[in-house]
This record gives C-alpha cells, sequence and structure tokens, in this order.
C-alpha cells in the first residue's frame, strides 16, 4: 500500500484499485473546543477512531440497502476499511433539517436554534479558506462539477436525509443536520468519504448526542 495522504482524522493509502482508510483518534473543533463542523484538531480521545468506523459502516450499509450507492467496500479490522478509488469532488455538500452550528452563527439574528429548514448547501472543501459556502452557480462556472452534477447531489443528498430521518424516528431521535462527499468512478456519483458523528448531529429531546450516543443508536 501507498500512503496518499496524511489528514486531520484518517490516514488514506492507495492499494489497487481500492483506498484503505485508517481512522484515527484525533478530535476536531474550533477555539480548542470539541465541535463535528470544525476543521482544526483540539485532541484525541481513545477508542475515536473505531467509534468513527463503526458508524460510517452502518450507515453506509443502510444507504446502500436504500438506493445510494457509496463507495464503501468492507471493513478490515477495527480501524481500516477498504473503499473504492473514486475521483474526489471537492465540496461538502451539506443537509440542514434544523437551524445548528455555522448556519445560526453566519446569521445570528436572522434565525433561531434547531429552526426548520431542510435546506442544501454547498460548501468549497478546502482547509486554507475554512470551507466557505460556495453558490451553485459558481460550482460549475469554476469546472470544479457540471451543473448536471449539482444537481445529482442535491437528489442524493435529500434521499440521504429521508433515510436518516425515518431510521432516527424509529428510534425516537431527531436528525438536526449532516455532509456528505462525492466522487466520480466509471461515470456515477458515489457518497464517498464517511457519515458519522463527526459528520452528522442528531438530537433528542433538544440535546445533540455525543458520538458515543449516537454509537448506541446504531449498534
Amino acid at each position: 500500500m501507498r500512503l496518499l495522504y496524511s489528514g486531520k482524522t484518517k490516514d488514506v493509502y492507495e492499494d489497487g484499485p481500492y483506498l484503505i482508510f485508517h481512522f484515527k483518534d484525533t478530535v476536531l473543533g474550533r477555539n480548542g473546543e470539541e465541535d463535528s463542523g470544525g476543521n482544526e484538531v483540539v485532541g484525541e480521545k481513545a477508542g475515536k477512531g473505531s467509534v468513527v468506523l463503526d458508524q460510517t459502516e452502518f450507515f453506509f450499509k443502510l444507504l446502500e440497502k436504500n438506493g445510494v450507492k457509496t463507495h464503501f467496500v468492507e471493513r478490515i479490522d477495527g480501524r481500516k476499511a477498504r473503499l473504492l478509488k473514486a475521483e474526489r469532488i471537492p465540496l461538502e455538500v451539506i443537509y440542514r433539517e434544523l437551524a445548528y452550528g455555522s448556519f445560526l452563527r453566519r446569521y445570528n439574528g436572522w434565525v433561531r436554534p434547531f429552526q426548520w429548514l431542510r435546506i442544501v448547501e454547498f460548501t468549497l472543501k478546502d482547509d486554507r479558506l475554512d470551507d466557505p459556502v460556495i453558490a451553485e452557480d459558481a460550482i460549475s462556472s469554476l469546472g470544479i462539477a457540471s451543473r448536471e452534477e449539482v444537481e445529482e447531489m442535491k437528489r442524493t443528498t435529500v434521499k440521504v436525509a429521508e433515510i436518516l430521518r425515518g431510521f432516527l424516528a424509529s428510534k425516537g431521535l431527531q436528525l438536526v443536520d449532516f455532509k456528505l462527499e462525492f466522487g466520480r468512478l466509471n461515470g456515477e456519483l458515489l457518497v464517498i468519504d464517511e457519515l458519522s458523528g463527526d459528520t452528522m448531529r442528531v438530537a433528542k429531546d433538544g440535546r445533540i448526542l455525543t458520538r458515543e450516543e449516537l454509537l448506541e443508536v446504531v449498534g
């Protein structure tokens, strides 16, 4: 295997037509505090990488079962997984069921916490720029993705929201928001990277669940 890059939360290796993800125990946040929407490493938690892989395996299999294609192939061990090697599109597609996190900070005074939204946003995946929100027209104008791909990513994200909303509701939980990444493989778009407590917020009785509490739901 060849190391492609060492990221904040995972190491990514190339293994023929596959990628191998090794999930780290690092925790992300902002201003020194843990926050799933943050971009800086603020510490480590023993076993965190395994928790994220548990959740990613569960949710990707749930999406596949409901007709959403992902690049997940199989789990290798407690912290490693094998995935299809797709061409990553440098965007994060964010679904906001309820207003929380950076949305509240961005529109302070215009929105209240947990206000219903049900919207899809795009951000440019670039740590140097702190992943800024990007207009759909700009995505195609800059050659990041075609207009057709933008529409497909939106449709898929809304479908993922429907799947997660239904599953979580069956457990007495409320979907708050999540973010997806997409890649191209053989002319198709796939959901890639991960789907876990690092990329999704879930609430119960108005309180955001911790990553570990979310694991109890999918365990």
